[in-house]
């Protein structure tokens, strides 16, 4: 498993476990479409600073927990 796919399944975990959102509704809130939010998870696309800033926010996690999964 690389890096992003490593972020992706702490993103996804984060999101369905602690706030129980749906891809949709955040991709919604990111000004973004679905199946674009769902690259994010599936690590088939970077995550930008200030996305990972405001997901982290949004779900309650901090960067290390995003990227180590310690939550």
């Amino acid at each position: 498993m690389n890096y992003k796919q490593i972020i992706g399944k702490n993103l996804q975990n984060a999101r369905k476990t602690i706030k129980k959102l749906t891809q949709e509704k955040l991709a919604t809130e990111m000004n973004t479409k679905q199946n674009i939010y769902s690259r994010y998870e599936t690590g088939q696309t970077e995550l930008n600073y200030a996305q990972i800033i405001y997901l982290c926010k949004r779900l309650d996690i901090t960067p290390n927990d995003l990227f180590e999964g310690t939550f």
